[in-house]
């Protein structure tokens, strides 16, 4: 496999859980024409279900265990483009997003984790995997962690709910503390009704892609309010079928993917923050099931 060589601050990457065949991939996509190239393909990516991007450059990808083999932690490192497991197994269930904190340690939302889900911490040295935050278990069918991101304060929010892939009306948005791993909500209910996709735009507002939002409109991204909760429109119908994924570039717009729209093929959109409106970046191809999107930022040093 070619070196992967560190890539052009904007440039965006997507893990694919299903291209080729199946086999997995990640894709790294023009900012500008949307032309799609392949990154890494096979090996332990068939199942891809996230994407983070370390300081260094290299590039961490997680993976289903529903999918050949075990919940893993891949990095492909700057330099190399070898596909090297930081950790697997272990308190890993079904990994389902991962992030990198500040001090450069690994976040992971897993669904099932210890049976109610769980937030893992890993050390990107030894693959140590902790758990930061359980999963409450309150309830017949209590919600779940799905997808997490970091705040600029290196608070961690985590969407969740208790009906993965279908309309959950308990669905919400939580916020966990670093250090003690205590969990409060932000949002809950309202609009959101499959929260997948979560991110932090440069205000601190939390953007969430949530697939059924907005009963009749195929799914939307929200806007909440860090302190108060307010869930706002940013965008919603249009091409959205369901939105899974989501990322801000370095100027405000946001990337989405969505899985079912343009009669089911893959597709990444550009959203203005401000307008709502989509354009279409990248779609079809060898796009199989897009599963988180990532933007290369200006690395200091």
């Amino acid at each position: 496999m070619a070196a992967l060589e560190p890539l052009p601050a904007g440039t965006i990457l997507v893990s694919d859980a299903k291209a080729f065949g199946c086999a997995g991939a990640v894709f790294r996509i023009d900012p500008v024409t949307g032309e799609q190239h392949t990154l890494a393909v096979a090996g332990d990516l068939q199942g891809a279900t996230g994407i983070a991007l370390e300081a260094d450059g290299s590039v961490l990808i997680s993976k289903d265990r529903f999918f050949p083999g075990t919940g893993v932690l891949l990095r492909l490192p700057v330099g190399t483009g070898t596909q090297t497991e930081v950790t697997s197994g272990g308190k890993f269930a079904t990994p389902g997003a991962v992030a990198v904190e500040a001090d450069g340690r690994i976040l992971i939302a897993d669904a099932w984790s210890g049976g109610f889900g769980a937030v893992l911490r890993v050390d990107p040295a030894t693959g140590e995997q902790t758990v930061l935050s359980a999963g409450d278990g309150e309830g017949d069918s209590p919600p779940r962690p799905v997808m997490l991101c970091t705040a600029p304060d290196g608070a961690i929010l985590v969407t969740e709910q208790n009906r993965l892939g279908g309309e959950d009306l308990s669905s919400r948005v939580v916020r966990v503390h670093p250090v003690t791993g205590a969990r409060t909500t932000v949002t809950l209910g309202g609009e959101l009704r499959s929260p997948i996709g979560v991110a932090v735009d440069g205000d601190g507002g939390i953007l969430v892609a949530d697939a059924n939002a907005f009963a009749g409109f195929g799914g939307g991204v929200l806007r909440v309010d860090p302190v108060s909760g307010t869930q706002t429109t940013v965008s919603s119908g249009g091409g959205f079928v369901g939105p899974y994924a989501i990322a801000v570039e370095a100027d405000g717009s946001l990337l989405v993917t969505d899985n079912d729209a343009l009669n089911g093929v893959g597709t990444l959109f550009r959203v203005n923050p401000t307008t709502g409106e989509q354009q279409v970046l990248s779609s079809g191809g060898v796009f199989g099931f897009l599963t988180g999107v990532a933007v290369v930022p200006t690395y200091s040093g």
